[in-house]
């Protein structure tokens, strides 16, 4: 059975939770006894710290660029370099394209042969990649409109209202793929 990625309940944008069709598919697994697990130490742990990292990267990012909006236009450049703001903006970005590149390329399709029933998950979790790529390449061309001498309203308006989807995305779809992809990992280490 194909997954359509458009539908409200499997868009990550737009879901507020796994689609059962998913659900159904998953390994037996409590998220709240995962750290009890005695495998949760490896992979387990170490993917989850990632996710944090992209997690409070992506709330840092919108806290910075509500400061931005507070700061007159002629000024933004001069507040952007105080906070290097750009340097770990680029750098988050760029940690979470590589990330989802391992996923992608490495984990996911390792991951699909040993668990064809996940099918349906690997391809909402390609799906939301495909989502997070894009709003990621978005962020980062608003973001290099903040190295003009001026920057607009507008396009602090526009950063701003980006970042903040883009935290969003980032919080649905982290959620979903632990629920998939952790199970693996307490099982096999």
């Amino acid at each position: 059975m194909r997954l359509d990625y458009n539908r409200q309940e499997n868009h990550v944008k737009k879901r507020k939770k796994l689609p059962e069709s998913v659900q159904k598919t998953l390994l037996e697994s409590t998220r709240s006894e995962w750290r009890k697990h005695p495998r949760f130490g490896g992979k387990a742990k170490f993917f989850m710290k990632i996710h944090r990292d992209l997690l409070d990267g992506s709330a840092k990012l919108s806290r910075g660029i509500e400061q931005l909006l507070d700061v007159p236009g002629s000024d933004v450049g001069e507040a952007v370099a105080r906070m290097k703001f750009l340097p770990f903006s680029h750098n988050l970005i760029g940690f979470a394209h590589h990330h989802h590149e391992i996923e992608d390329h490495g984990y996911f399709p390792q991951f699909a042969r040993m668990y064809p029933k996940l099918n349906r998950g690997f391809a909402l979790l390609d799906g939301d990649h495909k989502v997070l790529d894009a709003a990621l390449d978005e962020t980062q061309m608003a973001l290099n409109a903040l190295n003009r001498a001026t920057v607009t309203r507008d396009s602090l308006a526009a950063l701003h209202k980006g970042g903040l989807a883009l935290e969003k995305i980032l919080n649905r779809h982290i959620w979903d793929e632990e629920e998939v992809i952790i199970p693996i990992f307490l099982r096999h280490g």
